[in-house]
Order: structure tokens, then C-alpha cells, then sequence
């Protein structure tokens, strides 16, 4: 039963967790009408749960929750001809820890930095605000980092660039339908119907 206990508590914090996994899909379409495609790809969006994050004349990109990533794509992938796709998932774990750990220990310097202040004389507390400052900044920074990291880990991000089809001219053949024969023979062209 001891080694059951061990055992869960060392996959929650297994260093490549999914859940600090960043998923981004770049998808090259080929459609009749761009705008419609653009339409449809935010709704797909929408309607999972996403947002439209920029949207240009023939691009798109959207952000969708990380459990509907693959539900987006699937969809998305229905409203023209695939010409190109590249899905990544990018391990963000070590990352993410280091700047946890680093973020502790700045808060703790920060603390002690507040409470020499608090005893220094006036020529040392110049020093002091300044350093003080600094590790500041940096906290704010590294709040800053995991703020997108989470963000990023928390909605996928879908870009799909379109590129528009010429229009074919489709021969419609149904009136020689019955006879197979009669368009062997190349009757249709020398009828040309259209």
C-alpha cells in the first residue's frame, strides 16, 4: 500500500506531464471562396469554445481550448482541400518549473531585501531600492512568462493560410448518361454539350 502511495504522487509530478504540453497547428488550404473558409474556420472556433485571434485577407489564426485541439483541426480540415499541415506539440515543463523555482527564490530575496530596508541606514537604503527594484523587475517578468506559458498551454493555437481555386468549367454529360456508348464514341463533343 506504501508503494501505491509513492506511485501516485510521482505521476502528477512526472516532469513531461500533458499538462504542460503547448499544441500549435499551421494548416495550408486550398478553397473555391477565401472568405467563406475564413468564416468557417472562426466558427469552428466559436463554437468549440475558441477565439479569433487575427485575421487577415487570406489568413487566419485561432485559439481553441487544448482538449477541443483535435476535434478543431478534424473540422477545419473539412472546409477546403489540405495542402500543407504542421502540428507541433512543444514540452513546456522544464521550462515552466525553472521559472517557478526561480520565482520562489526571487520572492525571498525581495523579503529580505524589504526588511534590510526596513533597518538600513540612509546611505545603505540608496542600495538597497535600488537592488530592491531590480529583483522587482524581474519578478514581475517571470509572472509574466508563466502568465503566457499557462495561457498558451491552456488554448491551442490554429493558423490557416487559404489559397483560393480558379473556377473549372465542368462538362455535363448526363444527357449521354443512358448510352455509356455515345460518349465512347466522342458524341458529346461533337454535339458540345455543356
Amino acid at each position: 500500500a506504501a508503494n501505491d502511495v509513492a506511485a501516485a504522487k510521482v505521476v502528477p509530478d512526472s516532469p513531461h506531464s500533458a499538462a504542460m504540453l503547448v499544441y500549435t497547428a499551421s494548416l495550408g488550404m486550398a478553397v473555391y471562396q477565401v472568405e467563406p473558409g475564413l468564416d468557417g474556420v472562426q466558427k469552428v472556433a466559436h463554437d468549440l469554445g475558441g477565439y479569433l485571434s487575427s485575421r487577415q485577407d487570406a489568413s487566419i489564426t485561432v485559439r481553441v481550448p487544448r482538449d477541443r485541439f483535435d476535434d478543431a483541426v478534424a473540422r477545419i480540415e473539412k472546409l477546403g482541400d489540405v495542402t500543407h499541415r504542421d502540428i507541433k506539440a512543444q514540452d513546456v515543463t522544464d521550462e515552466f518549473v525553472d521559472i517557478q523555482a526561480r520565482l520562489k527564490n526571487a520572492y525571498n530575496i525581495r523579503d529580505r531585501l524589504a526588511d534590510l530596508l526596513s533597518r538600513a541606514a540612509v546611505k545603505e537604503a540608496l542600495d538597497i531600492e535600488l537592488e530592491l527594484g531590480r529583483v522587482t523587475e524581474e519578478i514581475e517578468r517571470m509572472e509574466g512568462r508563466l502568465k503566457l506559458l499557462r495561457d498558451q498551454i491552456a488554448f491551442s493555437t490554429i493558423t490557416v493560410n487559404f489559397t483560393a481555386l480558379a473556377a473549372q468549367t465542368v462538362h455535363d454529360t448526363t444527357l449521354l448518361a443512358p448510352f455509356p456508348w455515345l460518349q465512347e464514341l466522342g458524341l458529346g463533343m461533337l454535339l458540345d454539350v455543356h
